[in-house]
């Protein structure tokens, strides 16, 4: 019955997933995009409110909504990305069965129909009476047109036991994968995209199953900035300079971590000595950032962009400052936040992607993340231009170096936000 008086937007509202009550207070507004190239860090003030007619209605009932016509306002944006392919990028993780699948769909937003290429080492593949099907999910990934080679420990192309001299064809199934630690299958990913490499390709990218990439197209576009064809690392070291202090100088793979295949070549046939060779504690950056220095005359090249993102708790002030980022890491774990979702906006216009709006002087639109009100008049006093510092001990200043000059958190009273949850495209 509810189907036959519902609109379609209170059908999506009932969504279980979203966990609204039945009682919810409901407004609109509907955006005109103009196509500009004006500053898109500027924060462009409007004049007129963003949320205008609200009218509480009960999902569980038949609501009798009449707002009238959607109010539309026109706002200045970036013209979408152009689409292209890119067979010229590899990926490469490391990680669960579970995750594997369950990163679907955050992969997908990035890599679907791009052409570039994903190979998973899915570190227990082989784990004996888990009845999983690796060629079952591949066909999962090419669904959703991600082109991607799930390999069990079993099917790597090592030679030797990554623990002592062993000789052997492959991993040794079951037992073989648990001699192996997920640090070193994440350093061996250069090996394998190594493999399956083509006359076109020109960056090996070493990640997490949870570094999200908003659009290839502006990291692409970064890459483009360095050489190829010479032995090249690029990164980002971590934003926490505690992590920094405890890891070292490398390129942190949650951020993303880049190799031009001449440098993956270079090293690749040290696979073996360097894990073996590696000094405790080892991971998977640390791994290769020493295979790299004692082997190779390459040095770390930092990207700006590139965000290794470790901010426990809140990082609204972060997704709030107006960022650019081009991947961001551990937002399903110490924080939360809905990435695909959010980055669906730059389908329609690009790089307008968190680009900032102040409406009557009120609230700031940060676009694909939030709406936040401030009281007190706060927007008009607010240095926009410095980010808030919302996370875990932001006043320790070990993120000074990578997002200060911080401004003080603000109160509840201060701020209320409300936070993107869904899109429906």
């Amino acid at each position: 019955e509810l189907g036959k008086c519902e609109r379609p937007e209170l059908r999506h509202l009932r969504h279980p997933q979203l966990g609204l009550t039945d009682s919810i207070v409901y407004t609109r507004r509907c955006i005109k995009p103009l196509r500009d190239s004006s500053d898109r860090d500027a924060v462009t003030n409007i004049t007129l409110p963003l949320l205008t007619n609200k009218a509480t209605i009960n999902l569980a009932a038949c609501p009798r909504l009449d707002l009238g016509p959607c109010d539309y306002i026109s706002l200045q944006v970036p013209p979408p990305y152009p689409e292209r392919q890119y067979r010229h990028l590899i990926f490469g993780v490391a990680s669960t069965y579970d995750r594997v699948r369950e990163s679907l769909p955050a992969l997908a937003h990035w890599l679907s129909g791009t052409g570039a290429q994903l190979v998973a080492i899915v570190m227990d593949g082989d784990h004996l009476g888990a009845n999983y099907n690796l060629t079952a999910l591949e066909e999962e990934y090419r669904r959703w047109e991600v082109n991607a080679t799930l390999l069990a420990p079993s099917m790597l192309r090592h030679t030797e036991s990554l623990h002592g001299g062993d000789k052997g064809g492959g991993g040794g199934g079951e037992n073989g994968s648990q001699r192996k630690s997920i640090e070193q299958y994440h350093f061996l990913l250069v090996r394998e995209m190594v493999a399956v490499a083509s006359p076109e390709t020109r960056w090996l990218g070493v990640m997490d199953d949870d570094t999200f990439f908003p659009s290839l197209y502006t990291l692409d576009a970064e890459l483009a900035q360095h050489d190829h064809t010479r032995p090249a690392w690029l990164g980002a070291m971590s934003d926490d300079f505690s992590s920094i202090r405890v890891w070292g100088i490398m390129a942190f793979g949650g951020a993303g971590a880049f190799l031009s295949l001449p440098l993956a070549r270079e090293i690749e046939p040290l696979s073996e000595q360097c894990i073996r060779e590696a000094l405790a504690p080892a991971t998977g950056d640390g791994i290769l950032r020493d295979c790299i220095y004692a082997n190779t005359r390459t040095k770390l090249s930092l990207v700006h962009g590139l965000h290794q993102h470790d901010l426990r708790g809140d990082a609204s002030g972060f997704y709030e400052s107006g960022a650019r980022p081009l991947s961001v890491h551990h937002w399903k774990s110490w924080y939360r936040a809905p990435l695909p979702q959010m980055a669906a906006v730059t389908g329609v216009c690009g790089d307008c992607f968190l680009q900032r709006w102040r409406f009557g002087g009120d609230t700031l639109l940060a676009n694909g993340y939030s709406i936040a009100q401030y009281g007190d008049g706060l927007a008009d006093t607010l240095d926009f231009a410095r980010i808030e510092g919302t996370w875990e001990s932001p006043d320790s200043h070990d993120y000074d170096f990578s997002y200060g000059p911080l401004r003080p958190r603000l109160t509840h009273r201060q701020k209320k936000s409300y936070h993107l949850v869904d899109v429906s495209v």
